[in-house]
C-alpha cells in the first residue's frame, strides 16, 4: 500500500532544499513548453520550417522578376529580339511560312529490340 505520509514527507524536504524550487519551476516550465497546446516547441519548428521555405520561394520569384526585367530591356531596345522571342515563346509565324518542328527521338524508342 502507498504510504502518502512518506510521500509527502519526501516532497517538503525537497522543497526545503535551496535548488529544490528552481528544479520544480525548471520543470513545470519545460512541462509547459512541451504540452501546451498554441504554442510548443513542435508548432515554433513547423513555423520555422515554413519559414525557410516562404524565403526560398521569395528568392526565385525575386531571380524571375530579375530575369524578366533584363529579357523586357532587350526586347525593348531591339526588334528582331521581339520576333525572335514571339517565335519561340509563342509559335508565331509569317502569314506565308510554314514551321516544321523537329523532335529527337526518346532513347526508349531506339534501345527496343
Amino acid at each position: 500500500m502507498i504510504n502518502w505520509k512518506e510521500i509527502w514527507q519526501k516532497i517538503v524536504a525537497f522543497f526545503k532544499k535551496p535548488y529544490g524550487k528552481y528544479i520544480i519551476a525548471l520543470v513545470l516550465f519545460f512541462m509547459l513548453l512541451f504540452l501546451m497546446k498554441d504554442n510548443n516547441l513542435r508548432y515554433y519548428k513547423k513555423l520555422r520550417k515554413q519559414r525557410v521555405e516562404l524565403e526560398q520561394e521569395k528568392q526565385t520569384y525575386k531571380d524571375e522578376i530579375k530575369q524578366d526585367s533584363l529579357n523586357t530591356i532587350k526586347l525593348q531596345k531591339n526588334i528582331h529580339e521581339v520576333e525572335k522571342f514571339g517565335r519561340e515563346k509563342y509559335m508565331m509565324k509569317k502569314p506565308n511560312e510554314d514551321i516544321y518542328i523537329i523532335k529527337p527521338k526518346s532513347e526508349d524508342t531506339t534501345r527496343k529490340k
